[in-house]
């Protein structure tokens, strides 16, 4: 609440490096950022400081390892496929997966924001991916239909979808949705090793 950069740097890289990706995750970032939007909605304030917090979370994340890393001799061969679904752009979530994923040394290939169907299926394809998670932060980037046409056209792939936009009710047989990062971390995991 103090705005205080320096400390909340400190406190993540400590805790990251002496509880992992997940658990910090679980443990002090999500639980935070759910107390500052608790905030919000009763007070209207501190946009500031879960723009800050955000921030500062995204470069721990990112230093977690080297973008270089991924690309060590065979790593890319099957990388597990992240991206946001098509007009959703909260993409932290997709940033504490990628380094969850490098924490195990498991390739990703971060897509990011905003999505294509149609550019998630092609790098998809092009990857050789077994394994792509999905996520949507609001409903009116949840719809879900346009994941059929993504597993049907690639029977070998295991789509995982996570956040709170899906409307989970209409996902596609086969198409399970992770409701933590430890979930999605499992299944993308078992998936892209087959």
């Amino acid at each position: 609440m103090a705005l205080d950069e320096l400390v909340m740097t400190g406190i993540l890289e400590s805790a990251l490096r002496q509880e992992g990706v997940t658990a910090t995750w679980e443990q002090v970032i999500a639980p935070v950022l759910v107390d500052l939007g608790s905030r919000h909605s009763t007070t209207g304030e501190y946009i500031e400081v879960e723009h800050l917090l955000s921030a500062v979370v995204s470069r721990c994340l990112l230093a977690v390892t080297s973008p270089q890393a991924q690309f060590s001799a065979g790593r890319l061969r099957s990388p597990v496929v992240l991206a946001c679904a098509p007009d959703e752009e909260h993409t932290l979530p997709l940033l504490v997966l990628a380094a969850a994923l490098a924490e195990t040394g498991a390739a990703r290939l971060m897509l990011g924001a905003r999505v294509p169907a149609s550019a998630l299926a092609a790098a998809v394809r092009r990857s050789g991916a077994r394994a792509a998670f999905v996520w949507s932060q609001t409903s009116e980037t949840g719809d879900p239909s346009w994941l059929t046409d993504l597993a049907t056209t690639n029977p070998a792939l295991q789509v995982v979808v996570g956040g709170p936009g899906w409307a989970r009710d209409r996902l596609p047989p086969g198409v399970p949705f992770a409701s933590s990062v430890s979930m999605a971390l499992g299944t993308l995991l078992a998936a892209a090793s087959h």
